[in-house]
């Protein structure tokens, strides 16, 4: 009988370290470059264990990767409370924070403002009554400005000439506190804004 030639034994002895391995050997030796791109399967990685957080990119994954559902807001952006003053009663020309909430942002973003109120006016002597209201993000005016009125005089509150101002900044914020305000004054006495309110939102980074 003939003796086995040197790469049959080395093939076998391969084998047996293989099956009694698992298969441990070679499957050590597989990198990236072993692998066909788009050719691995989600039945191919183990459930919840083949890939982790550390895994993946920081912000890489888009909106379809994520299950909108399974989100906190508060964790990842900075949000403001709707915030409620009561009435507010400017009397001059000179612009009053009506209502104002603080923003706290841990990174640059661009902001969502809604402002809402609604004007009356303040004296039944009064022939109407008319202001003027912006919305101020640290004070400065931004472009989102009303000028709610009436003809004649409404002194009745809950029977007011409501109004609402949205804003998005057109540039991100830095990170850190920024102060929303709904700022109002009045055109023609006695005005007033009833219940202004003021909601403020990060909504993206660019």
């Amino acid at each position: 009988m003939r003796r086995p030639s040197h790469t049959t034994v080395a093939a076998y002895l391969a084998l047996f370290v293989a099956v009694t391995t698992g298969g441990a050997y070679a499957v050590e030796r597989i990198g990236s470059a072993e692998v066909a791109d788009d050719s691995l399967r989600s039945a191919d990685l183990r459930d919840r264990k083949a890939v982790r957080g550390k895994d993946v990119k920081r912000d890489s994954l888009t909106g379809k990767e994520v299950r909108e559902a399974s989100l906190d807001a508060s964790e990842f952006t900075g949000l403001a409370g709707f915030g409620d003053a009561g009435d507010c009663d400017p009397s001059s020309s000179e612009p009053v924070e009506c209502v104002t909430t603080t923003l706290e942002l841990d990174r640059p973003a661009r902001v969502l403002v809604v402002a809402t109120g609604g004007q009356y006016t303040g004296s039944s002597s009064s022939g109407g009554s008319a202001a003027g209201c912006d919305v101020r993000v640290d004070g400065a005016p931004r472009p989102a400005f009303a000028t709610p009125g009436e003809d004649e005089s409404h002194t009745n509150a809950g029977a007011t000439n409501g109004f609402a101002r949205t804003l998005v900044t057109a540039q991100p914020l830095p990170a850190g506190p920024h102060e929303i305000a709904l700022a109002c004054w009045e055109l023609d006495p006695d005005v007033r804004i009833e219940t202004p309110t003021i909601a403020a939102l990060a909504i993206s980074a660019g």
